[in-house]
């Protein structure tokens, strides 16, 4: 039996919807894309390991950013819509949207036109494979598509109170928008 086959089966039986991580890579992105018409955001997906374990560390490095997105509920549950993000290399279920504390979400749209000159130089070096530091390195994500500080210090192994300096750094200096 393939892989939608038995995810539709899991589907139908109702309830959150689980896949493993090797479940979820070996999926392509039709598949993905064939899952979410049928479907929509009306099936519940609980995250993945892989994904779960970067909120477990939320939980411990930023609490009130945990309890913010999920409150006392603790399944952590997105509908499949964002199934996708959950791909080996994916984006993640970006934190963007809190309401009662500050906001590190930046896409390439909240770059500032003084950064924009220091853009090919960090592309450039980043190619070559050389070390950038914080702020480059959250510049060049940013470009990449839409981040959080969050998921940018863990999949770098970067203190976030450092990763968060950075990101303030770029606003004071005009070279992003920070909007909290």
């Amino acid at each position: 039996m393939d892989i939608l086959a038995r995810i539709e089966r899991r589907i139908n039986a109702g309830g959150p919807l689980e896949l493993e991580d090797a479940e979820v890579d070996a999926l392509s992105d039709e598949d993905i894309a064939d899952l979410q018409k049928r479907h929509g955001a009306r099936v519940l997906l609980r995250m993945p390991p892989r994904e779960r374990r970067f909120f477990d560390w939320l939980h411990e490095e930023d609490p009130d950013v945990w309890k913010d997105l999920w409150g006392d509920d603790e399944e952590m549950l997105v509908a499949l819509s964002f199934l996708a993000d959950f791909r080996d290399g994916g984006r993640g279920f970006t934190i963007c949207e809190l309401e009662s504390v500050p906001n590190y979400f930046f896409t390439a749209e909240h770059i500032r036109k003084p950064a924009v000159e220091m853009l090919g130089e960090i592309l450039d070096r980043a190619e070559r494979g050389e070390e950038l530091a914080i702020g480059e390195g959250l510049l060049f994500e940013m470009l990449n598509g839409p981040i959080d500080i969050w998921h940018f210090a863990y999949r770098y192994g970067i203190p976030l109170a450092r990763a968060k300096a950075a990101a303030e750094e770029l606003a004071e200096h005009g070279w992003i928008v920070h909007l909290t």
